[in-house]
């Protein structure tokens, strides 16, 4: 089994949470949500640490710790990356990614939020990006399927 920390800016209710454990699990992932209040690049280390390889699906403006928290422990296996919120300080540290970075965004053309995606994936070497036509949340939570087709395509694409 693997880990996936679920680090997102916005809370998940009850329902949503279960489908989305309940199917991650019968894929092989141990599932540990994280408050947004609590994600900072310093504790998510400290997670990672304790959870070598695992995946963090991250969203918004949380996407920045779970970059930092990536470098310093080198420990993340793949970050999916929500509609990441831009931030000029981690310019120079995208470069230092090592771990796969899979990036989602529901941004119209040169919509703000397509811009800011693009930037991360022109900053990070091998990562990925994928434009959804509809709320790229609701897509991957509502339907954890497409977050494991992804993954298992990546990992056989290694």
């Amino acid at each position: 089994m693997r880990g996936l920390l679920v680090a997102l800016h916005i809370g998940m209710d009850e329902d949503k949470m279960q489908h989305f454990s309940s199917r991650m699990a019968s894929s092989g992932f141990i599932v540990s949500y994280i408050e947004m209040k609590n994600v900072q690049a310093e504790s998510l280390g400290e997670t990672l640490g304790k959870t070598p390889d695992c995946v963090i699906l991250t969203s918004g403006f949380l996407v920045s710790a779970a970059m930092i928290a990536s470098v310093k422990s080198r420990h993340a296996g793949t970050i999916f990356a929500i509609n990441p919120v831009w931030e000029e300080n981690l310019k120079p540290l995208l470069s230092s990614v090592e771990s796969k970075v899979i990036i989602f965004t529901d941004g119209p053309d040169l919509s703000a939020k397509r811009m800011e995606a693009m930037k991360y994936h022109d900053r990070i070497a091998g990562s990925h990006i994928h434009y959804l036509k509809s709320d790229a949340m609701h897509t991957l939570l509502e339907h954890p399927d497409r977050l494991i087709k992804v993954l298992e395509d990546g990992l056989d694409a290694r």
